[in-house]
């Protein structure tokens, strides 16, 4: 009986096996915490893009319309792939400072956003007879797998761009 204990406690074969038994639990745990961790990073990346490329969009015109305004937040809509693009907010602006300095807002286009605040800068960005075209991107990012994560995740961003070719980007019609 001894003998057969002590063969039993020196024998090495399957410990690989066992090793990686208890081990794979924890790898893949970690695995799905950084698939949501960097899915969730890609995500607000691409909300920063759209609020920027939208203001930048706009920002090099003299003028713009409502149509091409809405053209700019429907193909901006499709940055966002590959995620769904159903939850995606956003408001472009013009804003601009009178001679005393005082902000107001001259034009707002949206597509599907829902907060009711107005757009604004950042206190003491516009100098008196500046303008800046401003905008807020919403998007409501769901994780793939939900299991380290909060069930939706609201990313808001805006984006801040002085027109480039006039003092203010007029919106006609």
């Amino acid at each position: 009986m001894m003998a057969f204990l002590k063969r039993t406690i020196s024998d090495r074969k399957g410990a690989a096996a066992l090793e990686f038994a208890l081990i794979f639990p924890v790898l893949f745990i970690l695995h799905i915490a950084a698939v949501e961790a960097l899915g969730a990073y890609q995500a607000q990346r691409k909300v920063s893009h759209i609020a920027a490329a939208i203001a930048d969009i706009t920002a090099q015109n003299r003028t713009v319309t409502t149509a091409e305004l809405d053209d700019v937040l429907k193909a901006s809509v499709s940055m966002i792939y590959p995620y769904p693009n159903a939850s995606v907010q956003q408001r472009v602006s013009s804003l601009s400072a009178n001679g005393s300095g005082s902000v107001s807002t001259d034009w707002t286009v949206k597509k599907d956003f829902s907060s009711a605040d107005g757009p604004s800068v950042p206190s003491g960005y516009l100098s008196a007879n500046e303008s800046v075209i401003v905008t807020d991107v919403v998007y409501d990012y769901r994780p793939t797998f939900g299991l380290f994560m909060p069930e939706t995740i609201r990313f808001t961003r805006h984006a801040y761009v002085r027109p480039r070719l006039s003092v203010k980007v007029e919106k006609i019609s």
